[in-house]
Parts: structure tokens; sequence; C-alpha cells
């Protein structure tokens, strides 16, 4: 077996059993023709093609898994990639001015089908009413709406989020009811045989109810933690803001922590850090009140009463909205002039996971493209898509170089990774390391900025490379014979210069020949054996007292490993066997009866298989001769 100690070419390549993140919130859409690309990690803004997009309060938007923009929406039309409307779309029936208008949610297993979910507010006796959802699919390369416009449920506020389950395929679905329905959620279940129609529904937490004025307590935002283990919602009215436990095995809902009632002006939008354990919430202006970004430590059993005020926009003409957590890390927070009129930067959440000011709150941070603006909305999307660990690596094979990447490189100083191995340690941004031995270990890497550290740690097992073996460096086979050489069991080979995937290859002339093999945990390791023809060669005579060791015996000579099933007999001039063996290597010394043999010529009889393969049975070959003992 060769091990291999260097690296490979293709060592910084993620493999299929390396992490790859989330890609489905890539790219956002949203506000006036206002577009992010964060499919290379960064937010990069961008403008959503050559026409006029307004997208004004809440808004969709879905990338496939490689990060491609596939759709999104308002929740009244329904674009595709190419910034146009899909045939069709454009009298969907959610409600441009819901909060949460729309979203976007996959079909498991199912690349070439998509639902969306379109929201409107629902007001007692009006035309107002209901959250609806369509099924778009892919038909001969092109994607067309195949079923439109299903009722899903009639009363309810203006709030929807989306997890995966627990079994990280499937889909939760969660809504809010309003009015008589205002006290329950309903949670419904999208797996790969489609959307259940008939939810689960939990009565807990606040009713939400109100009309006229009170009407507000329909909007706000919902959201699910990026684990899924936490819902949040906001009644905005009432001032209220609820946090709740989620069970992503069953679909129940529990309430965790509930503000009181009026401790907060008109809560709009929230968002949950990265880590899971911080909640920020933005109220919007009413009068001539400031509007106030807030933080909220969840492992504070009174962290409604004991908060961190972020910011305070005193500006009356300018206003907070929506917060959405991107791919990098980074929250970011919508801002718009009173009014709904837009605004052309967004503000930044650098460190959300840190405590208080900590978390560096950038105002107006965010430069937009030209002729692209902010509204109230940030994109919905199924939360699960940004659950996205703190660091990730890549290459967790023994030898190899193991790549380790921090998914926010902002504000992080001369970062300390410890490897546990050994004392080993690296203050780079992006590390790398080889570990001494397979094995579990628990890497962490600490963050020092502002006079404070930050520390976050994860388990990686680093495998043993796959054991193949070939046999000895060198196989000798018979001219005309062949043999089947054998990788062992792994999950995928490639042979040279065969170019071979399977397991097995055949052989029928010399040359090296090497395998390359890779197993289940993605590690790879190679082999190579030489095939040479033997060349068998009998003496014609020997002298037992002879001083030279080779010339002692009568044996065979040469490549014998290559000769199986042998036999060797010895007889002398009349007939009598004085010499047999089944051992290539062991030789007639000239005795026979214990005694010594006379000198003259004997004859021989050798007879022996070659190796065999898949292809060719063995030969059977028998050879005879003389030899003349000498004394």
């Amino acid at each position: 077996m060769f091990i291999l100690f260097q690296t490979f070419a293709f060592a910084q390549q993620p493999t299929k059993c390396d992490y790859v993140r989330p890609h489905e919130a890539d790219m956002w859409t949203f506000g006036q023709n206002a577009l992010i690309d964060f499919s290379q990690g960064d937010a990069i803004p961008g403008r959503m093609g050559t026409g006029n997009i307004d997208l004004f309060y809440g808004c969709a938007s879905i990338s496939d898994v490689d990060g491609n923009l596939l759709f999104f929406s308002d929740g009244k039309k329904l674009y595709s990639n190419g910034f146009y409307l899909l045939d069709n779309t454009n009298d969907l029936k959610g409600n441009v001015m819901s909060a949460q208008s729309s979203l976007f949610v996959p079909t498991p297993g199912n690349a070439d089908k998509y639902y969306v979910f379109s929201v409107d507010y629902y007001i007692p006796n009006s035309g107002h009413k209901g959250i609806y959802y369509s099924v778009i699919e892919r038909v001969g390369g092109l994607w067309n709406v195949t079923s439109k416009n299903q009722l899903l449920f009639e009363k309810n506020a203006q709030k929807i989020t989306a997890v995966k389950q627990k079994n990280l395929k499937d889909y939760w679905v969660i809504i809010h009811g309003y009015d008589t329905e205002g006290g329950n959620f309903m949670v419904y279940q999208l797996t790969d045989a489609g959307l259940d129609p008939t939810p689960i529904t939990i009565n807990t937490g606040v009713v939400h109810t109100g009309t006229g004025v009170s009407f507000a307590n329909n909007g706000g935002y919902m959201k699910a933690s990026p684990d899924g283990s936490k819902i949040a919602l906001v009644v905005p009215n009432d001032g209220i803001i609820e946090v709740f436990n989620f069970n992503t095995e069953n679909g129940l809902i529990s309430i965790d922590k509930v503000s009181a009632a009026g401790a907060f002006n008109s809560p709009y939008g929230l968002e949950f850090s990265p880590d899971n354990s911080k909640l920020y919430v933005t109220t919007t202006t009413t009068g001539n009140l400031s509007c106030y970004l807030y933080q909220f430590d969840l492992n504070n059993p009174e962290c409604f009463t004991n908060y961190s005020t972020i910011y305070e926009l005193a500006d009356v003409n300018r206003n907070l909205g929506a917060l959405q957590l991107g791919i990098d890390g980074k929250i970011y927070v919508a801002n718009y002039l009173e009014g709904n009129y837009a605004f052309n930067t967004l503000n930044v959440i650098e460190n959300p996971d840190r405590i208080g000011d900590a978390c560096n709150f950038k105002f107006d941070a965010v430069p937009l493209a030209a002729i692209t603006a902010s509204y109230t909305g940030l994109p919905n999307f199924v939360t699960s898509f940004l659950d996205i660990p703190h660091f990730t690596w890549i290459n967790q094979c023994h030898t190899q170089i193991t790549y380790f990447n921090l998914r926010n490189e902002t504000n992080v100083g001369t970062p300390l990774w410890d490897f546990d191995d050994n004392g080993a340690t690296s203050n780079d941004l992006q590390s790398n390391y080889t570990f001494s031995q397979p094995g579990n270990y628990t890497v962490s890497v600490t963050e020092n900025y502002g006079g404070n550290s930050y520390a976050y740690e994860r388990d990686i097992t680093i495998h043993p490379l796959p054991p193949v073996e070939l046999g000895d460096p060198v196989l000798y086979i018979l001219p005309g014979s062949s043999v089947t050489l054998d990788a062992g069991e792994f999950d995928e080979y490639l042979w040279d210069p065969d170019g071979s995937t399977e397991r097995y290859i055949d052989v029928s002339q010399e040359g090296i020949y090497k395998v390359t093999v890779t197993d289940t945990n993605c590690c790879v390791n190679e082999d190579q054996i030489e095939i040479k023809f033997a060349k068998i060669y009998f003496p014609t005579a020997f002298k037992p007292e002879s001083s030279v060791v080779e010339n002692k015996t009568f044996k065979t000579l040469g490549a014998t490993s290559a000769l199986l099933n042998f036999s060797l007999n010895v007889y002398n001039r009349w007939g009598q066997m004085v010499f047999s063996s089944h051992d290539p290597d062991k030789g007639w010394d000239g005795t026979f009866s214990g005694g010594d043999a006379p000198t003259g010529v004997y004859v021989w009889v050798v007879s022996f298989n070659s190796t065999e393969s898949r292809y060719q049975s063995a030969l059977s070959i028998t050879e005879r001769g003389t030899v003349t003992l000498l004394r």
C-alpha cells in the first residue's frame, strides 16, 4: 500500500463529503429595482434588469442550489430570473402592502417544482383575506405555473415563515391567524408528496385582532430562527414582541417569552442572530417619535425588560424597516423615507452574535446600485437557508490539508485558531492545518476585537486514508496468461493507464498499474503494482558438493511465484521416482532412500498452472527434461 503524504491537486475543492452552504438565499430582490448578490460570499449590490420593478413592502426571492436566481414576487406578481413576469402571473392573490407578502419553498427532492405562498391580509367584512399558494413547475425546460391561487387559510395575519423539518428534507410552513383565529398558529407540512392543506393548529400567545388603527396588529414580521428552534413575531399596535419554542420534529409551538403590552412603540421588523441567541427588532415612527433598533439576549429570561438599544433614528422623515440575515452572517436593515419613499442605502449589523454595541451596527453603510433603492421590505426566505456555521472546513482526511473558513471576517482582529492537536495554533484569518493523526478534534477560533474576545468551537473528525493494497510491488505472470487485480471495496475507483472506474481490472501485459480509490468519507489513497512476465529455467546439471549454493540442488529457477498448483517429479533410469515436491522453491539435493543417488542422467517432469482472470482461465502447463547429477 502506498500512503499519500502529498496534497492532491484538488485538495481545496469541496467534495460531496464536505459541507456546502445553502445557496437558495444568495440573490436578494427588493425595493426599487434593487438586487444584492451574495453568491461569492460578500454583498454585491446590483440592479434588477433594465426596466422598472418596484417591490414596495413584502417580497421574496429564491435561487437554485447553485445560487442562480429563479423567481421573486411581491405577492401579486411572479417574476423569473430574466426580470420578466411568468405567463399568467400578474394576478396572484397576495397583497403588495403585506409585510411578508410572499414566500418560496422548494418541493423536497424535486428541483423542478416550487411552491409560492402569496399573502393578503384579513379585514373582516371586506374583500381582503387569505393566504394562497401556487405551484411552479419546469416542463420541457420552461417554468410554468401549473396550479394557481389555491386558498390555504382565510383569516390570516400578514405573517409567514418556513423552516426545514428535523429530517432536514421536508419543510414546515408557519402562518398566524387574525381576528377570530388570532390566537392560533397554523403549521403545514410540505413533503415530496406535496403540500398537506390540513394544518396543525396551535393556540398559544397573544390574540392578534383589531380594526381601524388597531388593524396594524395584522402587520409586522414573523421569523423562525436559523436552526428552527424559535419563532418570534411582533404585534405592532399593541406594542408586543413574542418568542416561541418550535419543535422541528412534530411542528408544535409553545410560548417562551412575551413582552408587556405597549412596551415597544410599533415594533415591525425582526431577525435572529446567526447563533440563534439574539433577537433584533425595529420600530417604526409614529407621530414625531424616534424609531429604534433593539437587541434582545434570548438567554436572559428578562430580555424584554433588560435589553440593548442599538440605535435611535431621530429623523422623523426616515424610518427603519425589515431586517434580514445574509449568508455572510450579517443582518441588513431596510431604510425608507416617511410616506414609503425609497432610500438608496441599507444599514447593517456586522456582528449580530455579539452583545450590545459590540454587534457593530453601521447606519447607511451599504450603498445600493445606481437607480435602485430600498423601501420597507427585504426578501423573505425559508430561514433554514441561513443556518450556516460560524466557520466551516473542507478536507477531513489524514495527511491532507484541512482548510478552515470564517463565515464573517468583519471585525475579528487577529483570530486565534486552536486545532486541539498537541498545542497547534494559527493566527491566519482563513487558516489551514494538517492533523497529526486520524481522530476526533475540537477546533476553536477566538476573535479579538474592541478589547473583547469571542470564541466559537466545532468538533471535526479526521478520517484515515482508505487502506488500498494491490499486493507485492511486483507481480509475475506467465506470458500468454492474465490476472485480475482487485482494489478492494471502496466507493470510487480510477485505474491508470486502463482508465477503468471499476473495482477489478484484468491484466495480460507487462507494465505499471495504479489505482486511486475514494472511500465513503471522500478520502483518497492510491497503490500501484508492476506486472512482469516470469522467466522460468531448469538446470541441466547440479553437484551437491559444489561450493556454489545455486549448484547444490536441482530446482526450478526464475520467478517461481507465477507458478500455481506446482508439481515436480524426478525419475531414475529405471523409472523410479527419486524426488517429488509441490514447492517450486524446494529442490532435489541428490539423495534417495537415505543415501546419495548415483551420478548419471535423471528425467524430470514439472506441471503447473498460470494465474487466471475473469475472462481467461488458467493455463495448464507440463514440461519434461533431463538433469545430470555430478559428484
